[in-house]
């Protein structure tokens, strides 16, 4: 049986064989991301997740694209103002944040100004809340200290579809990529993993106290994003 690491090692490879060969148009990208978590996750987290992704792809055929692509997102920020002795008040920010890497395959079954596109994913996720500590007037830089409270990995699969829109054709003796608009709407299936939310950290005479919840991390994302396939 196939598992989502299993994945994660063999289509690196494939990519890498097939981006050898001469004739193969290559492409690359990077995206807006809305993420609504869904499920379990979406009881307790409040919060849209808002973030950027990257991808690269081969495409061994004009109908097909493998790739690897990453995102990062925050799914929540607060901040407080701490008073600390014989020195001018801090701010506390601390996010909950989720970002990690996944392979793809997608499926375009137009090739036109507009190509609808199925697309699969397997990937991994990494969750962590980080708290960071900021001064204005501390020898010039804002930042003070920076700590990660509390960290989690879990795997996930994803499906989806969108449209690519085509901006700008491209030119194949210029070497001159197309453009296309990147509009699509992908639904995560995401592993157990332990995380904190808004509120979930508690200062109890002067020692952090930690709530983390655990449940399945399932949303879905949209995205609008600017494409480049080079010939």
């Amino acid at each position: 049986m196939t598992t989502p690491k299993t994945t994660l090692l063999i289509i690196p490879a494939l990519l890498l064989a097939v981006a050898t060969v001469p004739a193969v148009e290559h492409e690359g990208g990077i995206g807006f991301l809305v993420a609504e978590p869904t499920g379990d996750f979406g009881a307790i987290v409040d919060d849209e997740a808002l973030g950027i992704s990257l991808h690269y792809g081969v495409r061994p055929v004009r109908s097909l694209t493998i790739g690897l692509g990453g995102h990062a997102m925050t799914y929540g920020s607060e901040s407080t103002r701490q008073d600390l002795p014989l020195v001018d008040d801090f701010e506390l920010t601390t996010t909950n944040n989720m970002g990690g890497g996944f392979v793809f395959a997608q499926w375009r079954p137009i090739d036109g100004p507009v190509q609808p596109y199925a697309e699969a994913r397997a990937g991994l996720t990494y969750l962590w809340t980080e708290s960071k500590l900021e001064d204005d007037d501390w020898w010039g830089w804002g930042e003070v200290a920076r700590e990660t409270n509390h960290d989690d990995l879990t795997t996930n699969w994803s499906a989806g579809g969108g449209l690519l829109i085509r901006l700008c054709g491209g030119n194949e003796f210029e070497r001159k990529p197309a453009v296309y608009l990147d509009l699509g709407v992908t639904h995560t299936r995401g592993g157990e993993a332990e995380y904190l939310t808004e509120g979930a950290i508690e200062v109890v005479d002067d020692a952090a106290v930690f709530a983390p919840s655990e449940s399945r991390t399932d949303m879905t994302t949209y995205e609008v994003g600017v494409v480049l396939v080079f010939p």
